[in-house]
């Protein structure tokens, strides 16, 4: 009931363009930015990438993030997502995991997989982690490790996903919802159906299907002119090939593609599908954009760098609110910055958004009740 009451205020909250939020309802946690894949959609793993995003300061230690922990639980944030980089190669991993579960935050997770083994899959079910995705983009062996640049990285991720489950069977435990995490591209779509019959084989009862975001120099220049400040730099979407991005005559294939895997998954899997592929502007398609108007994400939600910083979501990576290192999460949610990006996010939505699949389209319906009610009072 908490939770709902909150959720309604951070509506309220956007809906009127308040710059000023109710604490948030979650938080994504940056751990690091290592990984040892060389994805073909990902800059993560490039020399650039981390020239510009890591400079100077260590990363946040295991006593940092679960002092940080202890905090958003007092604010009654009920839900983690640890990203990374791989989050596997931090070896306090399961031990941030386990504390959030003491205080009863929800956890997830998405990882390569390539780590998992008999007894990381132990920990892994051991650690009470509540959701962990698996990416896989292809049910071919040889298209994923192309797709994801490291050798054996499907066979890998499917024993690990193998191995989970003979874990779960043996302590007589569902947890964690494993599920597996596919980006869409030129070079998957036509085979994405397969994935559906993988699922199967592996039992997974749920996929999520994304795709994938392209973002070019002309869109970060554009939106830092336009936000009248650095907001965006090197971004893990910059400069990534747009021969992946679909073809015309893949988009124009798009709702059968769909339809075929709705009907593949039925009521056996629970198929999650990005809202960017049910774009109905399929020109946007073509150019890596999706239809977009408004995103109440700042108001509800915030992104920890790996060095402390705040920033807004996943896409203003350069808009820093404050450092956890040096205030307070309380101190930075409502502040100064915080306020100001909020504020400009409510009159309208800068060039970057259109290359995010996690922005809301509209405002929530019970906000248009309530603001139409007293607007013609």
């Amino acid at each position: 009931m908490v939770q709902l009451f909150k959720k309604i205020k951070h509506e309220l909250s956007y809906g009127f363009g308040a710059s000023y939020a109710p604490y948030p309802t979650g938080i994504t946690i940056e751990l690091n930015y290592n990984c040892m894949f060389r994805c073909k959609i990902c800059q993560m793993w490039k020399d650039d990438f981390k020239n510009t995003r890591l400079v100077g300061d260590k990363i946040l230690g295991k006593d940092e993030l679960l002092r940080i922990i202890d905090e958003l639980s007092g604010l009654k944030v009920n839900y983690i997502y640890f990203c990374g980089g791989e989050p596997f190669l931090r070896n306090d991993f399961f031990d941030i995991v386990g504390y959030c579960k003491s205080k009863r935050i929800y956890c997830s997770t998405i990882s390569n997989g390539y780590l998992i083994d008999e007894g990381l899959s132990e920990k892994i079910v051991a650690s009470k982690l509540d959701l962990l995705g698996i990416s896989i983009d292809s049910a071919s062996s040889s298209l994923h490790d192309e797709i994801r640049g490291a050798k054996n990285a499907f066979y890998r991720a499917t024993e690990g996903i193998r191995l989970i489950k003979k874990k779960q069977t043996e302590l007589n435990t569902e947890i964690p919802e494993v599920f597996i995490n596919c980006t869409v591209s030129s070079r998957n779509f036509m085979v994405l159906h397969e994935i559906v019959d993988l699922a199967k084989l592996l039992n997974v009862r749920r996929i999520n299907f994304n795709y994938l975001s392209v973002l070019d120099s002309k869109t970060v220049e554009l939106t830092n002119r336009v936000m009248g400040e650095k907001v965006v730099g090197y971004h893990t979407f910059s400069n990534i090939d747009t021969e992946y991005l679909l073809q015309k005559e893949q988009v124009d294939q798009l709702d059968f593609v769909i339809e075929n895997i709705k009907k593949k998954c039925g009521s056996e899997i629970k198929c999650d599908l990005d809202p960017a592929l049910a774009n109905k502007n399929k020109e946007l398609l073509l150019e890596g954009k999706f239809a977009v108007s408004r995103c109440n994400i700042p108001w509800k939600s915030a992104m920890i760098t790996p060095l402390g910083d705040v920033v807004p979501c996943a896409m203003f990576t350069d808009y820093k609110m404050g450092n956890i290192r040096e205030e307070t999460f309380s101190e930075i949610w409502n502040s100064k910055r915080a306020r100001h990006i909020r504020r400009l996010l409510s009159k309208y939505l800068p060039p970057i958004c259109q290359k995010c699949c996690m922005v809301h389209t509209d405002t929530p319906s019970l906000v248009k009740k309530i603001y139409y009610k007293f607007r013609n009072m």
